[in-house]
């Protein structure tokens, strides 16, 4: 193991229902990161009051059952992440003790893969690694898949995500094309309904041009008789038959359910991959530069260091880079980890302007705190060198 674990992961209450489904799902979920459960990922059972060291993230999976609900918890302290697990979402009374009942639970029965996909989604969620919005850009030719986006709007926003749909998301006044932008560069993900018509579409057509230079990713639903694109060649596609689509234009109830937990395992992909091309393109900003730049550590943090010209010494900056478009949530959750000059980097090519006019006001309140633009680093490494 490693000697400095970035996240803690504890274990506590009825530790047998960590079973190795789960153990699995979160394996895979973290992989996409580079953390292995167990090395970087430190995985600690029933240790009572073990606490997370300085700079460490920490979540506690507190496993209900009637006789954890007797004892104390005493696993974790006030100021711990705490994701309650139950047999199912009715028995919170019966499974949890008063001091883990205040928390939003999670159903696992045990052995089931789906529910430990979610759970492993909503320790990524917790820890910082994953966007808590889960958002969704539902991508469709309204005359050809109203009904199904429609149905899986309405199913996915039951798995609680987030999902954008042009027709109900829009408000009235705003400039259509502007505002669609700066949604798509708040999602996870681009779900394309492709349908025959949907590259004769030019605003399907774009869309998926737009996705593609945000590096978003994109999970392609192949309708019945469509032949791929050469352009979606590298999308994950799931494939739909003809007992698939509905009559009324709606999906099957298999179909819905495949694509929901496609979602489910493809989002953590996605966002892993955003988060190295910003990194990425930020390194090669910053070497160029002359500056040194470290590996990313826990929220995928990395240090930056720029020699002084006059008096010698070095001027360092912690980064913390944010997937979608930035929140005060953000911040503040970076203020509390930094204790040093720190930045949050985030993509701004699509966001509207009055939200970027938005950010330079709220950032030049906060002491030590900047904004990195990784679509254009450049201005901002060159302000930080002096």
């Amino acid at each position: 193991m490693s000697d400095a674990p970035a996240y803690r992961l504890a274990i506590e209450g009825e530790t047998s229902r960590f079973d190795e489904v789960l153990r699995q799902a979160l394996s895979v979920a973290f992989e996409p990161f580079g953390l292995k459960l167990g090395d970087e990922v430190a995985v600690d059972i029933a240790l009572g009051s073990t606490a997370s060291a300085p700079g460490e993230a920490r979540v506690v999976l507190f496993f209900g059952s009637p006789a954890a609900r007797t004892r104390r918890a005493s696993g974790f302290s006030p100021t711990d992440l705490l994701i309650p697990v139950v047999s199912e979402l009715s028995a919170c009374s019966s499974e949890l003790p008063v001091e883990v009942s205040a928390f939003n639970a999670l159903p696992f029965a045990g052995e089931s893969a789906k529910q430990a996909e979610a759970i492993a989604s909503a320790v990524l969620e917790t820890l910082g690694l994953m966007p808590t919005k889960r958002r969704i850009f539902l991508s469709y030719r309204r005359v050809e898949a109203r009904e199904a986006a429609l149905q899986l709007h309405d199913a996915l926003r039951a798995r609680q995500f987030n999902v954008f749909l042009d027709t109900h998301e829009i408000r009235y006044g705003a400039r259509f094309q502007d505002a669609l932008w700066h949604q798509l560069s708040d999602c996870d993900v681009l779900l394309m309904l492709d349908t025959k018509g949907y590259f004769a579409s030019t605003w399907t057509e774009e869309e998926f041009g737009r996705a593609g230079n945000m590096r978003l990713g994109i999970l392609r639903v192949g309708f019945p008789g469509v032949v791929p694109a050469p352009v979606t060649t590298l999308t994950t596609t799931v494939g739909l038959a003809d007992a698939d689509v509905c009559a009324d234009g709606r999906l099957s109830v298999d179909a819905v359910d495949r694509i929901g937990d496609e979602l489910e395992r493809f989002r953590a992909r996605c966002v892993a991959a955003r988060l190295d091309n910003m990194l990425g393109t930020l390194r090669l900003a910053v070497e160029k530069r002359g500056g040194t730049i470290g590996n990313p550590g826990p929220l995928k943090r990395v240090a930056i260091s720029f020699p002084i010209a006059e008096g010698g010494g070095m001027a360092e900056l912690v980064v913390y880079p944010a997937v979608g478009v930035p929140t005060s949530d953000a911040v503040e959750r970076i203020a509390k980890h930094a204790n040093a000059d720190c930045a949050l980097l985030f993509d701004g090519q699509s966001l509207l302007q009055s939200w970027i006019d938005h950010l330079d006001w709220f950032g030049a309140g906060i002491e030590r705190f900047r904004w990195i633009r990784s679509d254009n680093p450049g201005p901002m490494l060159e302000d930080f060198k002096g």
